[in-house]
């Protein structure tokens, strides 16, 4: 790439950040004329504060939060601060008790965001953690069944071949595509021997959303089969409006360091509270139970927290309510929209350049900010990724099909990066 060209995409990355800082919380209230002198949409001084906030954002054109997103300076410090002071003096009462209500008040925090009760919160350290906490949840038998997509991230899959390969259950596949129905593609793979349907909420590879109500009749569909739905959630909360209970699943697993810009390390699985005597541990230890002695007697926590065990990275946790608090502050409902925003500006600048097209949903309500460019023939994504990481400075992704190119677009990218990072696109594949 010359010069000139990288110049102008580093300008591009960094010129919200120079914008007037204004408190993230108070930014739409703001007076018009706090805003930068050449904003034609006011959304941009709101973006502007959160992008001075999070380095990587003004480091390149960073499309890569549905792989790992990038935290912001306060979740960043808030993890240092809290680390320095535990280790003040770890086992000191004054310093472990105020640790130890991080946790606590992270489910609580999780659950009045993400439509749950507290008790149906358990903390870990990963999307996948939750998966197999549920996969590994059942006695499962040769024969028996579980029906997943063909858009799943390796998370949801190798368990599963996993789980085959220990105890002979079979995978049935369906179809997720963007334009194909949820129920008669789940309906149609259902038998006596399936025992649960694991999807995601959002698929990486193509961007396509489950809509809420699909979802909840999907969950009434299953319950009156008995069979056991999971949602694998690493690129729902903090990408598309996301509350447990209304998508009418059992479980929900999500991450802390995709789009809620959290610290590495961090996730949240949810369990419905009837659920929580059916969904059998498989790993236990220290702070999974209430009760025990040595004589072989215990009892469990009656709520999620029982799928937790072990010594926890309390600084890392508490980074998470802190992300998720940062999120809040600058605004759910706003993000969401202004992703929806930037994924129509997307589709309008791919449409109008030759050779390439739109592999992910262009509804709304089937959209995310997983957004899917399908290169032209002779165009390898792996070596796209390399080229444009190297050359150009643009961090995105191939996805699972041959051809399709992953831009995940959060609410801090910009027009400008997108037509960047489009036009670079083109350029490579043309």
């Amino acid at each position: 790439m010359n010069t000139s060209r990288r110049h102008f995409l580093r300008r591009s990355a960094g010129a919200l950040a120079l914008a007037p800082i204004v408190p993230v919380g108070r930014l739409a209230l703001a007076d018009p004329a706090s805003r930068p002198a050449d904003s034609s949409r006011p959304q941009e001084a709101w973006v502007a504060r959160a992008r001075a906030e999070i380095p990587a954002s003004t480091e390149s054109l960073y499309f890569q939060t549905g792989g790992i997103g990038p935290a912001p300076n306060a979740v960043i410090d808030h993890v240092h601060e809290r680390l320095a002071f535990q280790n003040r003096s770890p086992a000191e009462p004054r310093i472990s008790d105020e640790m130890a209500r991080i946790e606590p008040d992270l489910r609580t925090q999780l659950a009045r965001v993400f439509g749950a009760g507290t008790e149906e919160v358990a903390l870990t350290h990963s999307t996948s953690e939750g998966i197999s906490i549920l996969a590994w949840s059942l006695n499962w038998e040769p024969g028996d069944e579980v029906v997943i997509s063909n858009t799943e991230h390796p998370a949801n899959v190798v368990p599963w071949y996993v789980l085959r390969d220990r105890f002979g259950i079979a995978i049935r596949e369906i179809d997720l595509s963007p334009g194909t129905g949820l129920i008669d593609e789940v309906r149609g793979r259902l038998s006596d021997r399936t025992r649960m349907v694991s999807v995601s909420h959002v698929s990486r590879n193509n961007g396509r959303t489950l809509r809420t109500d699909e979802s909840a009749e999907l969950g009434d569909l299953l319950r009156s089969r008995g069979v056991r739905y999971h949602l694998d959630g690493a690129q729902g909360p903090g990408c598309v409006a996301t509350d447990f209970r209304a998508l009418g699943c059992d479980g929900y697993s999500t991450c802390g360091h995709k789009w809620l810009l959290g610290p590495k390390g961090t996730g949240a699985l949810f369990v419905r509270r009837e659920m929580l005597d059916d969904v059998q541990l498989s790993w236990a230890g220290s702070h999974s139970h209430a009760t025990m002695d040595y004589e072989g007697a215990y009892t469990l926590l009656p709520s999620a927290a029982r799928y937790e065990f072990g010594t926890r990275a309390l600084a890392d946790f508490a980074g998470f309510a802190r992300a998720v608090e940062w999120m809040e502050d600058v605004g759910l409902e706003r993000i969401e929209n202004r992703i929806q925003s930037l994924v129509d500006h997307a589709i309008e600048v791919v449409d109008r350049t030759e050779g390439l097209d739109v592999s992910s949903p262009r509804a709304r309500p089937d959209r995310s900010g997983v957004f899917v460019v399908q290169l032209p023939e002779g165009c390898d994504a792996t070596q796209l990724y390399s080229d444009l990481r190297e050359d150009e400075g643009i961090l995105a992704s191939p996805v699972r099909e041959e051809r399709d190119f992953r831009l995940s677009i959060h609410f801090f990218n910009t027009r400008d990066e997108i037509d960047a990072a489009v036009a670079a696109i083109a350029e490579r594949c043309s």
